[in-house]
């Protein structure tokens, strides 16, 4: 796995903390969109953060129910030190215990002599057992989302005194950047459950929002600084792709909420007269917009028995040729070419979306229209993917009470069609 920041360090380097930091944001990212699972990015957070903020341990405990009965469970942890009385799957009540306190107040706690508050606090169990590892000092911060506490992540030391106010910022950083990871892996769990959990998928991504916020101001802000313009080429492209990875993670935020709000909807889409001819031109102007991008002809066939007009849902149906469209120049070379046809048979319309590219193996037809379906044909200029589009026009198609399909051959390009029957005025 990639570990961005430590292999960037070097006996001479002069990374500074916040572009250290910021670099290491980015990977996050990346990896995420990358599809990376969560518990290897917290794995690549451990072993990246030494030029932020000194550790011996690292660990994240999450919010189990909610009311009194509610406790913290810890899900993840990960040690430089040899043993750990304070395993994985340790929990606690929230009720009573020092840590609530941390939870109501949404502080950060600095302890810097585990040892005189363990003789303080007698009762406190979890003291005792990271005392018996060699644990000394800690720093601990609430992590949160949409302003509701989701759970705690605390940095450990060896060492006595070793954190200082300095550590916070940096440390209430990293804990949005936990907090975004954290909550995508409750998202995709969500995703991949049964459909009868959209009310909680749409909890989950309007949660995800917020740290995906702070994420895309940093960057907006950094662009306006002088120390920024001083950056090298190889510093600016870290900002570079941390804001490309942003607007990547909006774009799967955007294609959940879809998918969550077409699951949510009743069969069939709403739907009006629409000018049908018109808006196949209007479509194939986008087309030819995005195609000209990789210098890719692109051509359209409006069969002359198209009707004029037909009862559909716009928005549905333009989401689904957007789609269609921007997979074909995604997954095709520069200067091949794209044909768009429109026509009319036994009462349906049909549109085609045939391409030049790169093709799928026949094998893998299975994940196509599937949700997180992805296959080993990767686009041909890195573009991103995030597995939901194909999902989406399979659902609009079939509220439309109409079929897609998909031909292809790997090598030789693809064609994708989908009908929706005919509905006439009257």
């Amino acid at each position: 796995m990639t570990t961005l920041i430590s292999s960037s360090a070097s006996k001479n380097d002069t990374t500074t903390p916040e572009l250290a930091l910021a670099r290491l944001i980015g990977e996050i990212n990346k990896q995420m969109i990358s599809g990376v699972d969560y518990v290897r990015v917290l794995d690549f957070l451990f072993s990246s953060l030494d030029l932020i903020i000194p550790f011996d341990r690292i660990g994240i405990a999450i919010v189990d129910v909610d009311g009194a009965d509610a406790r913290l469970h810890l899900t993840w942890v990960k040690s430089k030190l040899p043993g750990s009385s304070l395993a994985k799957n340790y929990s606690a009540l929230i009720r009573g215990s020092s840590l609530e306190k941390l939870l109501q107040t949404k502080q950060p706690r600095i302890l810097n002599d585990l040892i005189e508050y363990s003789a303080l606090h007698p009762g406190s169990h979890s003291t005792k057992l990271i005392l018996q590892d060699g644990i000394r000092s800690s720093l601990t911060c609430p992590l949160s989302a949409n302003d509701k506490q989701i759970g705690v992540i605390f940095f450990s030391s060896a060492l006595s005194n070793t954190y200082q106010d300095a550590h916070v910022a940096s440390f209430l950083t990293i804990a949005d950047e936990i907090s975004l990871v954290i909550n995508l892996a409750r998202l995709k769990v969500q995703t991949s459950s049964a459909h009868d959990q959209s009310t909680n998928l749409a909890m989950v991504l309007h949660d995800l929002r917020s740290p995906l916020s702070v994420i895309h101001g940093f960057v907006q802000t950094s662009f306006t600084k002088e120390w920024y313009q001083q950056l090298d080429r190889d510093g600016k492209h870290v900002f570079e792709v941390l804001q490309r990875n942003a607007a990547n993670m909006l774009d799967l935020l955007n294609e959940l909420a879809e998918m969550s709000q077409l699951k949510a909807q009743e069969t069939k889409l709403k739907t009006e007269l629409i000018p049908l001819r018109d808006f196949c031109h209007e479509m194939a102007n986008f087309g030819e917009i995005l195609s000209d991008k990789k210098k890719i002809s692109f051509s359209t066939e409006i069969a002359e028995n198209v009707p004029a007009e037909c009862f559909f849902n716009k928005e549905g149906i333009r989401r689904v040729l957007q789609n269609l469209f921007t997979n074909a120049v995604k997954f095709s070379p520069r200067h091949k070419a794209i044909i768009f046809k429109v026509s009319f048979v036994k009462d349906a319309v049909s549109f085609l979306v045939d391409d030049e590219g790169l093709g799928i193996d026949e094998a893998e037809f299975s994940k196509l229209f599937q949700e997180f379906g992805k296959t080993k044909t990767r686009p041909t200029e890195g573009e991103s993917s995030t597995g939901l589009g194909l999902a989406i026009a399979r659902r609009i198609v079939e509220q439309h009470d109409g079929k897609i399909s998909v031909k292809s051959r790997l090598g030789h390009g693809s064609a994708f069609t989908f009908s929706i029957p005919y509905r006439a005025a009257g």
